[in-house]
């Protein structure tokens, strides 16, 4: 059986039992109610999303549902390339909240698995384990038919592992897990002699292989932090008001073993990323199996994770990214041969196997192909840096510290890391690289663990919270509303009205200041729907029940809107000119300015500026209304033309604003026409991180505040320079070239006089068949410095030369070795390295040349005389 014909089966059979077709989730853990699960770095598992249903504070349309969940998974990220385990996996699963429970879940399993017109599996060929004290299952499978049941403790038949007596708090229950007899040569076991520990010795040579579970939510387990240790200590565990359901088929498994498969890269979801690869392979050094299926495994997980939204970086989610890209692209480079970026390729097969069931990857094609290019390419780079990093390490043994960081920062596996160690006869510390290892892992799989699986239920009520805040700003500045909360944060207090014009900080916008009666408000926050308005520090707050006038500050938030319109318009115009990778990856949306961070892998030229600032002020000059769509469905957003921000959560009802071309899914708040965001000017464009690129810009009152103020530098500059302001830039030019002139006359002052004594140098000092002269050159230019030393080695190639130069505070060293020195084993990096030590800095370079910085001027002698002592045991050694 298929992929595609398992996953559309198992939703198929579902539906026809009154479950609703649910969509998967972001990769990114936003639940239902559209709120990011900071316990979690990613979704990996289908009834994530889903945890305001299950804990009552959030209503779903209906209450039978049924998803295929795409999911990410890294504890096991080294065992990626034997035959089961995947970072990428899709998981099927049908869902309940207080409709139906144990006895229908278990029957509709069993059917499922069974009944010939859906899997047809022979019930001799499957098995069963339940908790231990859990009858009723036990007795539920028996009626189904089922022969090999068997009972297991909480650490495998309990849901979350273990919860049954160490928590977490949250809603909990026993499961029932569903096993496949994989061996074809052997039959499968006689019911009647069968014993658990036959079983449990069969699981663990994998001949029985997991493929669903089914968890039946029952209670709600209470406890604290353990004071003493890891875990909670268990103070009940009451039966929640209401019983629900929660199952998880893994998509690739069972499709492997329907097929009769013997591993999970053989089903024909890896097919075409497995051609992709071949494709574009050239010379293969070793044996390919496990890199190819690390390729195939990591662009998968790649490809949806950039179509979510998530881009390589140095923490959280893009630590994750950035590894697993890494990871493929040595695979690909050492093992296979592919000497030039590839991934971006390989992303064809990815969208070919599954661009049907998710077509999100192909929508955003472009965005999703450019960074796996441009994160390859910055990688590929810094494997060719790393070649030359461990060259300097060569001189002494590694250490782990060293060791992990070749192999995370510049890709050079342990392997590698120890063949090239062992060349140079210097060892490596294997223990101190596990421990490097290990923090990273920890990092990388931080929130991953079931145990903080209900650590932030979305939408979960807080005792005294109050209800959701009513709010009105999207058509008023000011109303009258009654104070229902009061709280503390820090050294303010903020107040929650049952009502209110303030727009809460969101998507990037600012929240709104403004006033509460006399009462000064500094901001607005929102959580779970609560609206907090933040009062000026020392404010004594209204009470609750008061009635008050909630005034928004109307001059504030009309800059504040027009540069969100401005970064519709910006986000219109970038995609146009760059093309339709260039997709928003962050914003600020202020009084002040307004911050587009977007996906694009070069810097903007001058010209690329000023065509992309002229085309958002031409678009605001067409004055297009700006129309609002309220309270329509995604789909129909979508029909529209509508642009989701990738990440972000959005609900079964959205709002998607329309201003000429450009067509987004928005909750912000907006001018009335484009051409009040008027002028535009783009500030500055810089890097934001690999891959994102981020401009700064002003538009509406806050863009032509900035106009004025550069014609007030430029009139101050004109003043001082005597010069009218159309000839100011002539006037600088002649300041400049006034300027050169003067440094040209400095530096040939400095050079005639190093070249006329030798002020600060030492006599020169035999070392071998070398010789080594240091100079303290003092405050001089360290060019000219750098010229003398130059000049001095060329005419002697036994000569080791090293000068220091003091400017600003600060000591800069080089050194130049020549040629016979280097022959006879001189190292001007490592030289350099331990010099600058003394003087509080580091640096090194090449064994020819090298330069390197200190903190500390008066050290400069003490330096220098290291040097005779170093350059004695390069030449001896």
């Amino acid at each position: 059986m298929t992929v595609r014909e398992l996953r559309e089966r198992y939703l198929a059979f579902f539906e026809g039992k009154e479950h609703l077709r649910y969509p998967s989730g972001s990769l990114i853990p936003y639940d239902v109610t559209g709120r990011l699960d900071e316990s979690l770095l990613f979704n990996g598992a289908g009834m994530i999303q889903f945890k305001p249903y299950f804990r009552g504070v959030a209503q779903p349309e209906r209450k039978r549902l049924t998803t295929v969940q795409k999911c990410v998974r890294t504890g096991d990220i080294d065992e990626v390339g034997d035959d089961t385990h995947l970072t990428f996996f899709e998981m099927l699963g049908n869902f309940s909240f207080g409709d139906y429970f144990k006895a229908e879940a278990i029957r509709f399993s069993w059917e499922f698995l069974t009944d010939a017109a859906w899997l047809s599996i022979p019930p001799a060929r499957l098995s069963f384990t339940v908790f231990e004290a859990d009858d009723e299952a036990i007795a539920l499978w028996r009626e189904c038919g089922a022969e090999l049941v068997f009972r297991l403790g909480e650490e495998t038949n309990y849901w979350p592992a273990g919860a049954f007596t160490y928590g977490p708090p949250g809603p909990c229950g026993p499961n029932s897990e569903m096993y496949y007899w994989v061996p074809d040569d052997e039959p499968a076991p006689d019911p009647t002699t069968y014993t658990v520990e036959d079983w449990l010795r069969d699981e663990a040579d994998r001949k029985w292989v997991e493929i669903w579970n089914d968890v039946f939510i029952t209670y709600e387990w209470q406890g604290d932090a353990n004071p003493i240790g890891k875990g909670y200590i268990k103070t009940g565990m009451p039966e929640l008001p209401f019983r629900s359901i929660d199952t998880g088929m893994g998509l690739e498994r069972t499709a492997m073993v329907l097929s009769g498969l013997k591993n999970v890269y053989a089903t024909d979801v890896f097919t075409p990323i497995f051609a992709e690869i071949d494709a574009v392979a050239g010379s293969i050094t070793g044996d390919p199996t496990a890199a190819r299926r690390i390729i195939a495994d990591h662009i998968r997980t790649a490809t949806f994770c950039i179509g979510d939204g998530v881009l390589p970086g140095n923490s959280g989610r893009g630590y994750v990214l950035r590894r697993l890209i890494r990871r493929a692209v040595l695979k690909g480079d050492r093992v296979l041969g592919i000497a030039e970026p590839f991934l971006y390729r390989v992303y064809e097969g990815v969208a070919a196997s599954m661009g049907d069931a998710y077509p999100e990857i192909r929508e955003r094609a472009a965005m999703i192909t450019e960074t796996l290019r441009n994160e390859e390419i910055l990688f590929r780079r810094t494997l060719r840096a790393g070649t030359e990093r461990i060259a300097d390490l060569l001189h002494a043994d590694i250490s782990g510290e060293d060791a992990f960081r070749l192999y995370d920062t510049f890709g050079f596996p342990l392997e590698i890391t120890k063949e090239l160690a062992a060349e140079a006869g210097v060892a490596v510390d294997e223990a101190g690289y596990e421990a490097a290892l290990v923090e990273a892992q920890t990092r990388s799989r931080a929130g991953q663990e079931l145990e903080t699986v209900y650590g932030a239920v979305g939408g979960a009520k807080i005792e005294g919270d109050p209800s959701p805040t009513e709010f009105l700003g999207y058509a008023e500045q000011s109303a009258a509303a009654t104070v229902v909360a009061i709280r503390r944060t820090g050294e303010r207090i903020a107040v929650a009205l049952d009502r209110t014009p303030f727009y809460g900080e969101s998507g990037g916008q600012v929240g709104d200041t403004g006033t509460l009666d006399a009462l000064t408000v500094v901001g607005t926050t929102k959580s779970n729907g609560v609206f907090w308005h933040a009062l000026a520090e020392g404010a004594v707050p209204p009470a609750i029940g008061a009635t008050v006038t909630a005034r928004v500050d109307a001059a504030r938030r009309q800059r504040v809107v027009a540069h969100h319109t401005a970064t519709h318009l910006l986000h219109l115009a970038l995609r146009e000119h760059l093309g339709r990778h260039a997709t928003q990856a962050g914003s600020y949306v202020g009084p002040d300015r307004l911050r587009f961070d977007f996906t694009h892998g070069a810097a903007l030229s001058p010209e690329d500026r000023a065509a992309i600032e002229s085309r958002v002020n031409e678009l605001a000059r067409a004055n297009d209304r700006v129309t609002t769509y309220v309270d329509i469905t995604p789909d129909e957003a979508r029909a529209r033309g509508a642009m989701a921000l990738f990440g972000e959560k959005y609900g079964d009802k959205v709002r998607m604003v329309e201003i000429g071309a450009s067509r987004e899914l928005c909750g912000g708040i907006h001018v009335g026409t484009a051409a009040e965001t008027l002028p535009f000017r783009i500030l500055s464009e810089s890097s934001a991180q690999s891959g994102v690129r981020r401009i700064e810009a002003v538009a509406g009152i806050a863009a032509m505040d900035h106009l004025s103020e550069e014609r007030a530098t430029l009139e101050t500059l004109a003043a001082r320079l005597k010069s009218p302001v159309p000839q100011l830039a002539a006037s600088v030019d002649r300041l400049l070239e006034s300027l050169a002139d003067e440094r040209r006359r400095r530096e040939r002052a400095e050079r005639q006089a190093l070249t006329g004594g030798n002020d600060g140098a030492t006599p020169a000092v035999e070392v071998g068949a070398v010789r080594l002269i240091t100079r303290a050159f003092g405050e001089v230019d360290p060019k000219v410095a750098a010229e003398a030393i130059d000049n001095a080695v060329a005419a002697d190639p036994k000569l080791v030369m090293v000068g220091a130069v003091v400017n600003d505070g600060k000591v800069t060293f080089t050194a130049k070795v020549g040629a016979d020195a280097l022959a006879a084993g001189a190292h001007a990096g490592n030289l350099l390295r331990e010099v600058a030590k003394v003087a509080g800095g580091g640096g090194g370079g090449r064994a020819d040349f090298a330069t390197a910085g200190g903190k500390l001027p008066e050290k400069v002698d003490s330096a220098l005389a290291v040097a005779v002592d170093m350059l004695k045991r390069q030449v001896s050694g």
